[in-house]
């Protein structure tokens, strides 16, 4: 199962949704979840705070259920535990835990990640990494689903990645957008994927 989170609180990136926000001429919440469409997942879902949210049409038109976190306040971790009940509910094997606001995540890569999963099966947790720092996107393997569930706070599952097989990604692909800075400077280049 896939769970693409986007139900943050944004709190870098001022008042505005930075989700909404336009790179490359499109919302920046488009980006990842558009990439992941070309990958096989037995489910596909969105946490959002919003059914309603601006991207939500896009994301419908994707094949992703859009599963709204009314606890987004909370954290990432709210959205953590919400992405983990649902692949509990679906008996998957697998959940990949991706963020929404990552644009430039390449097919490449997620196989990658696939493939060291099936090399380690349901030992270890796998997650990206740019100089050797375990993040998302990330697979969990269903005996961790339970871990995963009771998660409190915002840092989400960064202790379960700690002990991550790494998998490193392309130069730049693993950026996520979180101040308008960032996405000025980000729209001043002319992007690839």
């Amino acid at each position: 199962m896939l769970a693409v989170l986007a139900a943050g609180q944004s709190r870098r990136f001022g008042d505005d949704d930075k989700l909404t926000a336009s790179l490359h001429g499109r919302m920046l919440g488009l980006h990842a979840t558009d990439t992941l469409t070309r990958i096989a997942f037995d489910h596909r879902i969105i946490i959002a705070s919003d059914p309603d949210h601006p991207c939500a049409t896009g994301w419908r038109e994707m094949d992703y259920d859009i599963i709204v976190n009314d606890h987004a306040v909370e954290g990432q971790s709210a959205s953590v535990r919400m992405a983990a009940q649902q692949a509990i509910a679906c008996g998957v094997s697998a959940l990949y835990i991706c963020l929404a606001d990552m644009p430039y995540i390449v097919r490449q890569h997620i196989q990658n990640l696939s493939q060291a999963f099936e090399d380690h099966g349901e030992n270890k947790v796998i997650a990206s990494s740019e100089d050797s720092k375990a993040m998302p996107p990330a697979i969990f393997p269903s005996r961790l689903f339970a871990k995963l569930a009771d998660l409190q706070g915002d840092q989400g599952a960064r202790e379960l990645l700690q002990a991550a097989h790494l998998v490193p990604a392309d130069d730049g692909s693993l950026l996520d957008i979180d101040t308008p800075e960032l996405l000025a400077r980000e729209n001043l280049k002319k992007r690839g994927r």
